[in-house]
């Protein structure tokens, strides 16, 4: 069995006993204080499910999202402090139709997180005048550099002779041209530079579509994930469809040259392949207060082979560079909800990163597609607690 220890943050109802009897079914065990964890008494790491809004903090009503009727899907949200006032920073690609056919990069504004503000669309879908191909630009991550002392936006560019979307495409950064932490805004010098290079970061055998912000390891190389659906021609099961793996690149700064890091995929998760867009943040233990990489993932593996559409990936390193399967935990984020509420989602897509709430908790924003509103991908809100498993106790 699974255990999980629940906590009821003034801004939540607290789970009443049929609550906790649902969480028991889905494989979720609450208990208080500290509590005997199974036999292996390494150190890990575990994600806990403490409340799921019922409801999206953005739908197709939302003032703003009038002209996005697809919704969004990938991207990140951050929480930033600017002259005293905290405010989240939403950053995603969005669809003007239904489909892939008009991707745009969007930032919304929140200062509760409940409710939100379209502040601009910071790439509108637009043919290239040269080449005569269509642009879509995908899965913005916000990053700030502290060595440039500027925010930088890290995402995928695709140009397509036709308004459809497929594998491969180049992978960017654009940094704001503000410094600053109030930079945060823009403008940006879209579009960028491009920070990975086919043979150099990655195989040239790759399909590359997804990237993640850098992060610094324990050996103090910066890292990032990259990730699509055909890595190597070495993994004999990539063509099969659904598979997506996410491997690493090295540089020796936020902004590269970014060189490949070994010629094998991260797994992340048991089973493997089913990972795409982690969010890869660096914890202190909330016992041994030692230092964690921790990421969020979209698990795609329920995705493609169902029939659970409501669970989002997490995973932890101990330096950084390496991320073994048996640390991944798929995440049932249905054990969140009170008694007598349901999913608003048909299908969960995209989890952003874990926020720091600077109680033991963390917030994490995530997309989700509603057919009772009309196949939009609207954004959800859950809130996490990490527990840590330390000579058989956990806290």
């Amino acid at each position: 069995m699974k255990e999980t220890q629940i906590n009821h943050p003034e801004s939540f109802q607290a789970r009443n006993l049929t609550g906790l009897a649902a969480a028991l079914t889905l494989g979720l065990f609450a208990i208080p204080g500290v509590s005997r964890a199974d036999a292996d008494s390494s150190p890990r790491l575990k994600l806990v499910v403490v409340k799921t809004l019922p409801y999206p903090v953005i739908n197709s009503k939302t003032p703003g999202a009038e002209k996005i009727p697809g919704g969004f899907e990938g991207g990140n949200t951050v929480k930033v402090t600017i002259r005293g006032k905290s405010e989240y920073h939403l950053f995603a690609h969005s669809y003007e139709t239904l489909d892939w056919s008009h991707c745009r990069l969007d930032h919304w504004i929140s200062s509760d997180g409940l409710h939100w503000r379209h502040d601009q669309v910071l790439v509108p879908p637009y043919t290239d005048k040269a080449t005569k191909l269509w642009t879509l630009s995908c899965s913005p991550m916000p990053f700030f550099d502290t060595e440039a002392d500027r925010w930088q936006i890290y995402y995928a560019l695709f140009a397509k002779p036709q308004q459809n979307w497929s594998s491969g495409g180049a992978l960017r950064c654009a940094s704001s041209k503000a410094k600053g932490r109030d930079g945060i805004s823009g403008p940006y010098d879209f579009p960028g530079e491009e920070v990975l290079k086919p043979g150099v970061s990655y195989p040239k055998t790759a399909c590359v579509n997804s990237v993640s912000t850098p992060f610094l390891a324990k050996d103090g190389k910066w890292l990032v994930f990259y990730g699509g659906d055909n890595y190597s021609a070495q993994q004999p099961d990539t063509k099969a469809w659904g598979k997506w793996w996410v491997a690493l690149a090295s540089a020796p700064s936020p902004r590269g040259p970014y060189t490949q890091l070994g010629n094998k995929p991260q797994p992340l998760i048991d089973p493997t392949g089913f990972n795409e867009n982690p969010m890869p943040i660096r914890i202190r233990g909330p016992k041994s207060g030692k230092d964690y990489w921790v990421a969020m993932f979209d698990f795609l593996h329920d995705e493609v082979a169902g029939p659970n559409l409501s669970e989002i990936g997490f995973t932890w390193s101990s330096d950084g560079r390496d991320w073994p399967a048996e640390h991944g935990q798929a995440v049932d984020i249905r054990a969140g909800f009170n008694a007598g509420e349901k999913p608003w989602w048909h299908v969960i897509r995209t989890p952003h990163d874990l926020i720091d709430d600077g109680d033991g908790t963390f917030t994490c924003f995530f997309t989700g597609t509603s057919e009772d509103d009309h196949g939009f991908r609207g954004i959800g809100m859950v809130k996490f607690k990490i527990e840590e498993v330390v000579d058989g106790l956990v806290k």
